[in-house]
């Protein structure tokens, strides 16, 4: 599972502590205006400095950058992160028109962006060998329409039913699909609005474990496996998914994968993990 952080008004003892149990720690810019490269250097250096700081957690295991709202400051955003040791960058959209089309996988922008440009403006450059992860929208329930988060369906489901409908019909999408990595994209203030979402969640999560070739992992986890693609029958041995948590408490989960990300305000994410891992 992946936190993004913005750095504002969070408890960094809370990013520590999940960081060690085994969460991947990445950052949600909080600028909502444009930035342009100088603006987006000193937030993005601002932001990282500050969970190094305050949270301990170590330069290297920071790897993912998220925009506010999925709006990028093209080519200078990814010139800016490749500059500062950024691995990949998860706020580009990609929208299918129904639920049986397919999602693209993870990718490096050896050759650009070549996939539609959902949310202006998308990269036009090349920029070898740093990754994008799609942010392949979800089909709503009932599949009218897309979701870039999995509370922005402008057909909610009521239920917790419905809710956890609404989940595994996109998971089996994926599934019986080209397997391209489901990311399920929420922020965290949802489970404080509507606990339907959470139960339902929950749900999903148990129905979606009972598939031997299913893996909860981290976008970072993701990446490093398609870095170096490992089958099934090696995935124990497989470095990037072995647990190393400083904690006796680290949460390890058992193909596809999924990812968790949750932007969050951290203060209220304790609840969030308590409920659906305890």
């Amino acid at each position: 599972m992946t936190l993004y952080v913005s750095g504002d008004n969070n408890d960094y003892s809370l990013v520590n502590e999940y960081s060690n149990r085994g969460f991947e720690i990445a950052i949600k810019d909080m600028r909502h205006s444009s930035h342009n490269s100088e603006t987006l250097l000193v937030d993005a250096k601002r932001r990282k400095e500050n969970i190094i700081n305050f949270s301990n957690v170590t330069s290297d295991k920071i790897h993912g950058w998220r925009s506010p709202y999925l709006k990028t400051a093209r080519d200078e955003q990814i010139d800016v992160l490749q500059n500062q040791n950024f691995t990949y960058d998860v706020s580009f959209v990609y929208t299918r028109k129904k639920m049986e089309d397919l999602n693209p996988w993870p990718f490096t922008l050896d050759y650009g962006w070549t996939l539609p440009c959902d949310i202006q403006p998308c990269p036009t450059e090349k920029h070898p060998g740093f990754w994008v992860v799609p942010v392949n929208a979800m089909r709503d329930y009932g599949d009218w329409g897309a979701c870039e988060f999995l509370e922005s369906c402008a057909n909610k489901p009521l239920t917790v039913n419905k809710t956890r409908t609404y989940i595994m019909d996109n998971f089996r999408s994926h599934y019986h699909g080209n397997r391209a990595p489901f990311g399920i994209h929420m922020h965290a203030s949802l489970f404080t609005e509507r606990t339907e979402f959470l139960d339902g969640l929950d749900q999903a999560i148990h129905d979606m474990l009972e598939y031997d070739d299913v893996f909860i992992v981290s976008i970072h986890q993701a990446v490093e496996w398609m870095k170096r693609p490992t089958e099934l029958e090696f995935i124990n041995r497989f470095k990037p998914w072995r647990c190393s948590s400083q904690t006796d408490s680290a949460i390890t989960l058992p193909g596809i994968l999924i990812f968790l990300l949750v932007v969050v305000g951290i203060s209220i994410y304790i609840r969030i993990m308590t409920k659906l891992f305890g």
